[in-house]
């Protein structure tokens, strides 16, 4: 089996944690990506502020 395809068996994030040096490397395409997206917890209840504008295009919080 390959990297990549075992990477598409992973089903939770603690198991993808404990393997990641595993996997380092690897060419990711948009299906791993998407699969390997699933996995990761969601931040939730956060308080930080997003730039629309990047910093290095003049952009800052909160204007």
């Amino acid at each position: 089996m390959t990297k990549r395809e075992e990477i598409l068996q992973i089903e939770s994030y603690e198991e993808f944690d404990k393997r990641r040096e595993e996997f380092r490397g690897i060419e990711i395409d948009k299906e791993l990506f998407d699969h390997i997206s699933k996995m990761f917890p969601k931040a939730s209840n956060t308080q930080e502020e997003l730039f629309k504008i990047p910093p290095s295009q003049g952009g800052r919080i909160g204007g």
